[in-house]
């Protein structure tokens, strides 16, 4: 026996809830790896305030010496190659931010139209089961 209308529209629209929860789960994962992504850009232009305290400070006379970390080991770094990493470092992570956003967008749009979607089949299928009780009665009478 083949399933009726009914079953096989609330499989249809059981199917697009997955997919919407499933949007949502990648949705909630982006926003995550966004927010890593600002603190490194926080974490990056606090760096970048102190190498640039550093310079007044080298400018004006005073010894001033940068390490950077290899692995376990502390190497000397040269101060303008220092600050040099660490802009390029924040243009690298302003650019992931970008994509990330962008992404973002793009996932809450994907959303936003399945959730109406949705709305759309659940209300015709609400619809269709009036219109059906309708008969039933029409027909006992």
């Amino acid at each position: 026996m083949e399933p009726n209308i009914g079953t096989r529209a609330a499989a249809e629209i059981d199917n697009q809830i997955n997919a919407f929860r499933s949007l949502q789960e990648e949705l909630t994962q982006h926003n995550i790896d966004y927010g890593t992504l600002m603190a490194q850009r926080n974490e990056n232009e606090m760096v970048l305030k102190e190498l640039e305290v550093c310079a007044v400070e080298s400018e004006e006379g005073g010894e001033v010496v940068i390490y950077k970390q290899i692995g376990p080991v502390l190497i000397k770094n040269d101060l303008e190659e220092a600050i040099d990493t660490v802009k390029k470092r924040l243009e690298f992570i302003t650019g992931e931010m970008d994509k990330a956003q962008a992404s973002i967008t793009k996932k809450q749009e994907q959303s936003q139209q399945l959730a109406k979607k949705i709305q759309e089949m659940q209300g015709a299928m609400q619809k269709a089961a009036v219109e059906a009780a309708k008969a039933v009665a029409a027909g006992q009478s």
